[in-house]
């Protein structure tokens, strides 16, 4: 399956790309089909790429000290892998289909190329990443909140 350049016009980069721009994505972002059930990103594996859900809906679980939590979901559009992506660390969750999956991949390789390419496209890219991240870091706040003042007796 090739890359749906539209669809990351509308849901990834919030604006047009150029002809040059789509070639480039063509032949340096994979595609990949996952079904339900497949391991899309296992926890402990190298953080050398970061993905895209296209279509289907993923689970995020963690093993942390030999317990196994489910700590989020993915859907169209977001973002796994992003955290290892950024800082070269092993991937810290498994990211499994939990419908069937179509995913994009950058690789770190190709991501390097891009930036020796087109420095547009790779700003695009890494405003998205960071938005993103400030967005699950805006949610984790709300949710350490919301345990807090619940620890502490007061319900709301």
């Amino acid at each position: 399956m090739g890359i749906d350049t539209k669809w990351l016009e509308e849901h990834f980069f919030k604006q047009g790309l150029s002809d040059a721009q789509k070639d480039l994505i063509n032949t340096k972002i994979e595609s990949a089909d996952y079904a339900k059930g497949d391991v899309i990103v296992a926890q402990g594996s190298p953080g050398d790429a970061v993905y895209v859900i296209h279509s289907g809906k993923a689970h995020i679980d963690c093993n942390c000290n030999g317990e196994n939590m489910r700590v989020g979901t993915a859907k169209e559009g977001d973002l796994i892998g992003e955290m290892s992506f950024l800082t070269e660390d092993d991937a810290s969750a498994t990211v499994t289909a939990s419908e069937d999956c179509v995913v994009y991949k950058l690789s770190r390789t190709a991501f390097t190329d891009f930036m020796r390419s087109d420095p547009d496209l790779v700003y695009a890219i890494f405003a998205h990443l960071l938005t993103h991240t400030a967005n699950v870091i805006r949610q984790m706040n709300a949710e350490k909140a919301s345990i807090q003042h619940y620890m502490a007796g007061s319900r709301f």
